[in-house]
């Protein structure tokens, strides 16, 4: 397939793609291999397609049929590293990441797949050089910072990974991965209104965003506990001042008393039990204290 076709039919693909017609780009794709049935471009192509749908299974049989067809070809060995990396086979994921970049070592992608690998790996220096590889073949920044703050976050370097994930955002606003890591830094900062409006703003962008769906159960669950926290510092106040709460309480339960009695409302009885209830409550507080300081 030449060039050109394949271009045709990417941005076809893509079209399709992006409206979530995954059904008639798969269609698409094998109309094409009918009529290129050797052509490894396809089968990576439709690997990758069949990944997005949750076809793992048919997702690691076109890629490994793309290699098959093209065993010198970077980007069929990209694919089955992607295809791997994703299904969480590392050693096969590290080992395709490593061929596409010997076969193309130009091709920012390549570098980029490798560092996702050893970050999968938790090996961070080897994971930086790769993306340092990537930066030097003008790999996107949208694409590195997340891979960086990561980085930072897995060395331990906290402080640096909020800075990474607060530029980020700062300079794609309107990237949901941005705003849900920058949202995450600023709850484990202690700044729980702040991250739960970068955890809505992620979810506008991207309804799909489980990772900031996530961060908003937790901020709700944050907020509920400084609610808790503020009624317990109010119950404090209110027991500190716990003679004169009684006091007040008795006054005013002795004046609902008279009002009913002199309403019609209630008998003579239920008037007394209630003043009697009043004049109680002063003596009760007085009573547990005492029993208390024993």
């Amino acid at each position: 397939m030449s060039q050109f076709e394949e271009s045709v039919i990417s941005a076809r693909l893509g079209e399709l793609i992006a409206d979530a017609r995954f059904t008639e780009a798969l269609a698409l794709l094998d109309q094409c291999l009918m009529v290129g049935p050797g052509d490894a471009w396809l089968y990576g192509m439709r690997a990758l397609l069949l990944l997005e749908t949750d076809d793992m299974t048919g997702a690691l049989s076109a890629s490994a049929t793309a290699i098959q067809q093209a065993p010198i070809a970077a980007f069929a060995h990209w694919t089955r590293g992607v295809v791997l990396l994703r299904a969480g086979i590392l050693p096969g994921a590290q080992r395709a990441a490593e061929r596409s970049v010997a076969l193309n070592p130009d091709e920012s992608d390549t570098h980029v797949l490798l560092a996702r690998v050893y970050l999968q790996k938790s090996e961070w220096e080897a994971a930086r050089a790769a993306l340092a590889d990537a930066a030097s073949h003008g790999a996107d920044e949208e694409e590195l910072l997340p891979l960086r703050a990561a980085i930072a976050a897995g060395k331990g370097l906290d402080a640096r990974a909020g800075d990474t994930w607060r530029a980020f955002a700062q300079r794609y606003p309107a990237n949901a991965l941005a705003r849900t890591g920058h949202a995450w830094t600023l709850l484990e900062s202690g700044d729980v209104q702040g991250a739960r409006v970068e955890f809505e703003q992620a979810r506008e962008l991207d309804p799909t965003n489980a990772w900031a769906v996530e961060g908003l159960a937790v901020t709700n669950t944050k907020l509920l506990a400084v609610h808790r926290r503020w009624l317990r510092i109010v119950w404090g106040r209110v027991m500190q001042r716990r003679e004169e709460t009684m006091m007040i309480g008795g006054a005013l339960l002795s004046s609902v008393s008279l009002v009913l009695l002199a309403a019609g409302q209630a008998g003579i009885v239920l008037s007394l039990a209630i003043t009697a209830a009043g004049a109680a409550l002063p003596v009760l507080d007085a009573w547990r204290r005492e029993v208390v300081t024993r």
